[in-house]
């Protein structure tokens, strides 16, 4: 299932369900058995809305599908408690318990399936051009004043300074960077 496709499915079930949680909190207490926690019921809804307009208008972002786990385990936890008390409906418990585990499943599913490209992507750290397979210049940087700019403290004045000086600082720069060696030719060692 396309990335879009599976945000816009999530999206469209925590607004089915955060809807649900604000239309009828007396009624989901009362099967629960804990009919004076409406408002917390509209807090999960509210919830889940928010989850629900964050993954239909920024379906890119993993963030939403990491809000609807951490809401998830919150709503298994409460379904746990509600099975201690005496009035709640045993069935119906079961399942809206069972319900949550599988949606709690396919939201797990979703954050893995997003997370492996990302990495795999180098989309964690940022590149500076210098990446084996990138078609940017390996010298891009240097002759840009970066160097200069990453603590070399050059001397202003009249006079120059002399070239072996500034290659080694050039060097030093490049290293506190992380990039890579080149030689004189401008190919990597």
């Amino acid at each position: 299932m396309k990335r879009e496709r599976l945000s816009w499915a999530l999206g469209w079930a925590s607004m089915g369900c955060g809807l649900t949680e604000l239309t009828f909190p007396e009624h989901i207490g009362r099967v629960l058995g804990a009919p004076r926690h409406s408002g917390l019921l509209r807090s999960l809804g509210l919830r889940d809305v928010a989850n629900g307009l964050g993954l239909l208008l920024q379906p890119h972002r993993r963030e939403w599908v990491w809000a609807r786990i951490v809401g998830d385990a919150l709503d298994l936890a409460l379904l746990a408690v509600t099975f201690r008390l005496p009035r709640a409906n045993k069935v119906w418990q079961g399942a809206l318990t069972l319900g949550a585990i599988g949606v709690a499943l396919v939201d797990l599913y979703a954050a893995t399936k997003w997370s492996a490209p990302l990495l795999r992507s180098g989309a964690v750290t940022p590149s500076l051009g210098m990446d084996v397979g990138s078609s940017g210049p390996l010298e891009s940087w240097r002759g840009s004043g970066l160097a200069e700019d990453v603590g070399v403290n050059e001397q202003r004045g009249e006079e120059s300074e002399p070239e072996e000086l500034r290659q080694r600082r050039m060097d030093e720069a490049a290293r506190a960077l992380g990039l890579p060696k080149l030689d004189e030719h401008g190919t990597r060692q």
